[in-house]
């Protein structure tokens, strides 16, 4: 019961904040990557990718946008840069993230707790299920629609 009354939330939240927009269902926001193809992550690079994630740091970056240690599990964690303001997750919140992964150019890192990573990623939209808190970027109208329609969104 409770899943449903997200459900019908985000279908309502969604459709008020961008017109008339595909039905959020049980196969909405699929995820392609966890903690298990995490030694695999190569395989990823420069592809869209959407997980599951715990925060565990919020920092700002020298443009005030925000980053987020996200933890898949097991002590593997990606950093994920939003491209939306979210006032509602805060550390310790779970999270559904899809957005680009990217690899780290160590030599141009300007913030210093992406020092030493290899890997980030640049999100798209996260979904909060618990708080019933749905976010996208603006530019990424397509990528939006294919990821409630419950595919992975294309590049």
């Amino acid at each position: 019961m409770k899943n449903n009354l997200i459900l019908l939330f985000l279908t309502f939240t969604i459709g008020l904040s961008f017109g008339q927009t595909n039905k959020v269902t049980e196969k909405s926001f699929p995820t392609n990557f966890d903690q298990t193809k995490f030694n695999k992550i190569k395989k990823f690079t420069n592809r869209i990718i959407a997980y599951d994630a715990n925060i565990l740091e919020i920092k700002n970056s020298r443009n005030n946008t925000p980053f987020y240690k996200l933890e898949l599990g097991e002590g593997n964690y990606l950093w994920t840069i939003l491209m939306f303001k979210n006032e509602e997750n805060v550390i310790g919140d779970k999270i559904r993230v899809v957005g680009y992964l990217n690899k780290i150019d160590s030599k141009n890192t300007d913030e210093e707790y992406l020092a030493g990573e290899k890997y980030m990623v640049i999100a798209l939209g996260l979904v909060d299920f618990e708080k019933e808190n749905f976010l996208f970027v603006s530019s990424g109208y397509k990528q939006k629609e294919q990821w409630i329609k419950g595919e992975i969104p294309s590049q």
